[in-house]
């Protein structure tokens, strides 16, 4: 158990620190925002680069693996899309609440928390995960947002979605480090530290711009939905991940133990950016981003102990 606090308390020491000085006004909207676009666009994906660059490239993409972690993913949306289809939920809101329970926060906590807690070895399936994800999820919740909005054409569709996809400076870093895995590419020195210092500020920066957004005021009508989205992001998410990978087992338990970990996270900041350009279930994807994070601070670390434990 002192391994898990000593990999987590700081984290989410981090977390709180950004609340505190967000509470006493040393971070106010502007500085919060300007700290997480510096990290979500330059720092976390320089750390993700600098440690994908450095999987020994006779590693490779398991498709098995994706296929297991992604079929929990689908099954969750298509769960909350079904469940809202019998209480009578608009699609779009259904598909929302689906998009929050499935979409770790991989950026601000995933990657540096896997990392510390797995070393390097772990690079390689985050990498997977958050490609095969971020794929998975934006063409999902683009399709059943399109069914329910007749104004706008397939092409338009395709084209907003890998528009998307294809900007995403989490899933460039990750092709540009295999690019450099792959053909063994070795980085200049000077370039190597430059690269290692900024990943060293990614995860504080990070994690202090995530607490500075904290507030703890939740409007009673949203209290069910949000109930619903942490104990399907926390709790469901990560079982079921147990629980396909204990019917389809896989000896790369680094892998595996990546895996149940990012299920575990919190609701992803992205989601809220999403909820926005779908013009759906904005504000409800904030607190649900928020309360999750809060939870986190006790369910991660439980998780971590389960993890730690596996055989």
């Amino acid at each position: 158990m002192q391994q898990v606090f000593e990999i987590t308390a700081p984290f989410f020491s981090l977390i709180f620190l950004g609340t505190f000085l967000s509470h006493i006004k040393f971070l106010d909207e502007e500085k919060s925002s300007f700290l997480s676009k510096f990290a979500f666009y330059i720092l976390m994906p320089t750390m993700l680069f600098a440690n994908i660059a450095k999987t020994p490239n006779e590693d490779a993409f398991d498709f098995s693996f994706l296929f297991c972690y992604e079929a929990a993913t689908i099954l969750l949306i298509l769960a909350t899309v079904s469940l809202g289809a019998i209480f009578k939920t608009n699609l779009p809101r259904s598909t929302m609440i689906g998009l929050n329970i499935s979409y770790p926060n991989y950026g601000y906590i995933g990657i540096p928390m896997s990392l510390i807690a797995f070393g390097t070895d772990a690079a390689l399936p985050l990498a997977s995960i958050l490609l095969a994800d971020t794929v998975i999820l934006l063409t999902f919740s683009s399709f059943f947002i399109a069914i329910s909005d007749q104004k706008k054409s397939i092409i338009d569709l395709f084209y907003n979605l890998l528009k998307r996809i294809i900007s995403q400076p989490l899933l460039i870093a990750v092709c540009m480090g295999m690019f450099f895995s792959q053909l063994k590419i070795e980085i200049a020195p000077t370039a190597g530290i430059f690269i290692e210092t900024v990943s060293g500020a990614a995860a504080p920066v990070a994690l202090i711009a995530l607490g500075a957004s904290i507030t703890l005021k939740f409007p009673a009508n949203q209290k069910l939905e949000l109930a619903v989205i942490s104990i399907g992001k926390l709790i469901l998410h990560p079982c079921l991940i147990v629980m396909i990978f204990f019917i389809w087992p896989t000896d790369k338990i680094v892998w595996i133990q990546t895996a149940i970990l990012c299920a575990s996270l919190p609701v992803a900041a992205n989601v809220f950016v999403l909820a926005g350009y779908y013009g759906s279930f904005k504000k409800e994807s904030a607190n649900a981003i928020v309360l999750t994070t809060i939870l986190s601070t006790f369910t991660v670390p439980v998780t971590l102990y389960f993890i730690f434990n596996l055989n």
